[in-house]
């Protein structure tokens, strides 16, 4: 009785094992926005017809009061500092103090409000700090940072909103054509969906658990 026991209580452990694991795999993902970088505001055009030059990903960070922000420039576009903007202008509900913190190396806080020329103004920016003057030593990026409200108070990706052109992110970018320019992001942004386990996963899950149900039956004849 008592190795009837002891397999009892291995079948069991590794039942809620797996269990903890199908939670982990079954957990929905960190709210997330991503922005498409496909308004051209180039003179003679950064890229040709329906470029898209990159995406913005904005994500729920490690608490309701943070939220990080990806910007990937798709090759060969690259980040630069021409004066026509900043490598990142964005604009928050309410306008609140903010903090920017994990900021990518080579670039920094930039001026907040900034210009993005034909795109309109932005209450906060980017600067790409270790970009030349001009088209000189562009940066390709993807720049990282977290954005964290100084208040109380909280903060989500709904709250980054468009300016007052609809525009809701801008980038200071030399595009695919060798021109430079700002880019934008305008319009309906695609919602991350929330995770749910892959059937591969589910299938493995599957199998381990009727692989421990067989093995508990064996070895319970076994020790009867």
């Amino acid at each position: 009785m008592m190795r009837r026991s002891g397999v009892l209580r291995s079948y069991m452990v590794s039942l809620l094992a797996l269990g903890g694991l199908w939670l982990i795999l079954g957990t929905p993902s960190a709210h997330a926005i991503v922005f498409s970088l496909n308004q051209d505001g180039c003179t003679g055009g950064c890229g040709s017809g329906s470029t898209v030059f990159g995406t913005v990903d904005v994500v729920q960070g490690v608490d309701a009061n943070h939220v990080n922000v990806t910007v990937t420039l798709n090759s060969p576009s690259q980040f630069v500092n021409t004066g026509a903007g900043e490598a990142l202008e964005f604009n928050l509900s309410g306008d609140p103090a903010i903090t920017i913190t994990g900021l990518t190396s080579g670039f920094s806080v930039g001026p907040a409000p900034a210009s993005a020329s034909t795109f309109g103004s932005f209450d906060y920016s980017i600067d790409c700090s270790g970009c030349g003057h001009g088209r000189s030593s562009p940066l390709p990026g993807p720049i990282d940072f977290t954005v964290e409200k100084t208040a109380s108070g909280a903060l989500a990706p709904t709250d980054f909103i468009a300016n007052a052109g609809g525009f809701f992110f801008a980038s200071d970018i030399i595009g695919p054509s060798g021109l430079t320019g700002n880019v934008a992001a305008i319009g309906s942004a695609v919602v991350g969906p929330a995770a749910v386990p892959e059937a591969g996963s589910l299938l493995l899950l599957g199998s381990g658990l009727l692989g421990l149900g067989a093995w508990g039956r064996t070895r319970s004849r076994k020790h009867v």
